[in-house]
Parts: C-alpha cells; structure tokens; sequence
C-alpha cells in the first residue's frame, strides 16, 4: 500500500482514493464472506447426503426370523427353515444334539425412534450419525440361539441371549 500525502495528490484526489480503499476493504468482505457462506453449503450438503442412516434402521426394522414361531413340538427342519444352518452342532453323551444358530432377529420398525434420529441430524447438520449409526446397529443386534434336540429331531429345549459385540 502507498502512503500518500497532500504534496503530491490534491485533496479531491485523495478523496478518490480513500473511497477506492474502502471499496477494496468492501469487496475483501464480500470475498471473505462468499467463502464462509460457500464452506457452509459444502458442510450442509454433505451433512444432508450422509443423514439418514440412523433414522432409516429405525423406521424400516428387520426382515430377520421370528423366534416366536418355533414351537417347542418342531422338529430340527422346522427350526432351521426358520434360522438357517446352525454354526455349531455337536452331539451330547445321552444322544441329544445341541444346534446353536448365529440370527439377526426381527426387529419393529420405530418411528419415535426414527424421528428423533432424524430431528438430531437436522440440528447437528449430519453429525448424529456418528453416534446414532452404531446405537441402531447395537439395537439390532445378532442372537445366538441354543437349540436341544432329541435322537429324533424333536425340539426339547430353545434359548436366545446376545451376541458378544467384541
């Protein structure tokens, strides 16, 4: 920048300079605050893009086996129709076979639940998700289920407790 003085430049023209320098001072503004602005629409956009995880697991629920179906007369068929091939089966001393099945179960679809998640993405422009992601996986949440079974095949016993996360 130039320091002018009233030797060489006459007062109109130090005038016009002065407002120069304030229109430069001006356009660096605007300059800087179309920057800001423009830093806001990226993070929104890409807050927008990547919500909607959270609040989707909850409104949807799961497709996963209905546990409730099984009936203590079912026979081994009936059971794994139901949850698949059994990760482990061994066969006890007395003859009984222990069938234990790795499930997703079915889950409800929550739209409480939904809503919040999704008035939380709004407020935190996207960043609930971090947290709320994992919290609606952790909700539906894998169940390893024991089944006993007879010589026969007929379904003696059934327990269902949580997957170990870790």
């Amino acid at each position: 920048m130039y320091v002018l003085t009233s030797e060489y430049v006459s007062p109109s023209e130090l005038r016009q300079v002065s407002r120069l320098s304030g229109i430069h001072e001006l356009l660096e503004f605007i300059a800087g605050s179309i920057r800001h602005v423009r830093s806001a629409i990226v993070a929104l956009s890409i807050g927008v893009t990547l919500s909607g995880c959270a609040a989707n697991m909850a409104a949807t629920g799961s497709d996963g086996p209905d546990l409730s179906v099984v009936s203590r007369e079912a026979t081994r068929f009936n059971v794994e129709r139901q949850l698949g091939s059994p990760e482990t089966l061994k066969q006890q001393t007395n003859g009984d076979w222990v069938a234990i099945y790795d499930v997703e179960p079915r889950t409800k679809s929550n739209l409480a639940r939904a809503a919040g998640h999704g008035t939380l993405d709004l407020f935190t422009f996207g960043l609930w998700e971090v947290v709320g992601g994992p919290l609606e996986v952790a909700h539906a949440r894998r169940v390893l289920v024991t089944a006993r079974y007879d010589k026969s095949g007929k379904l003696l016993q059934m327990n269902s407790k949580p997957k170990p996360i870790l």
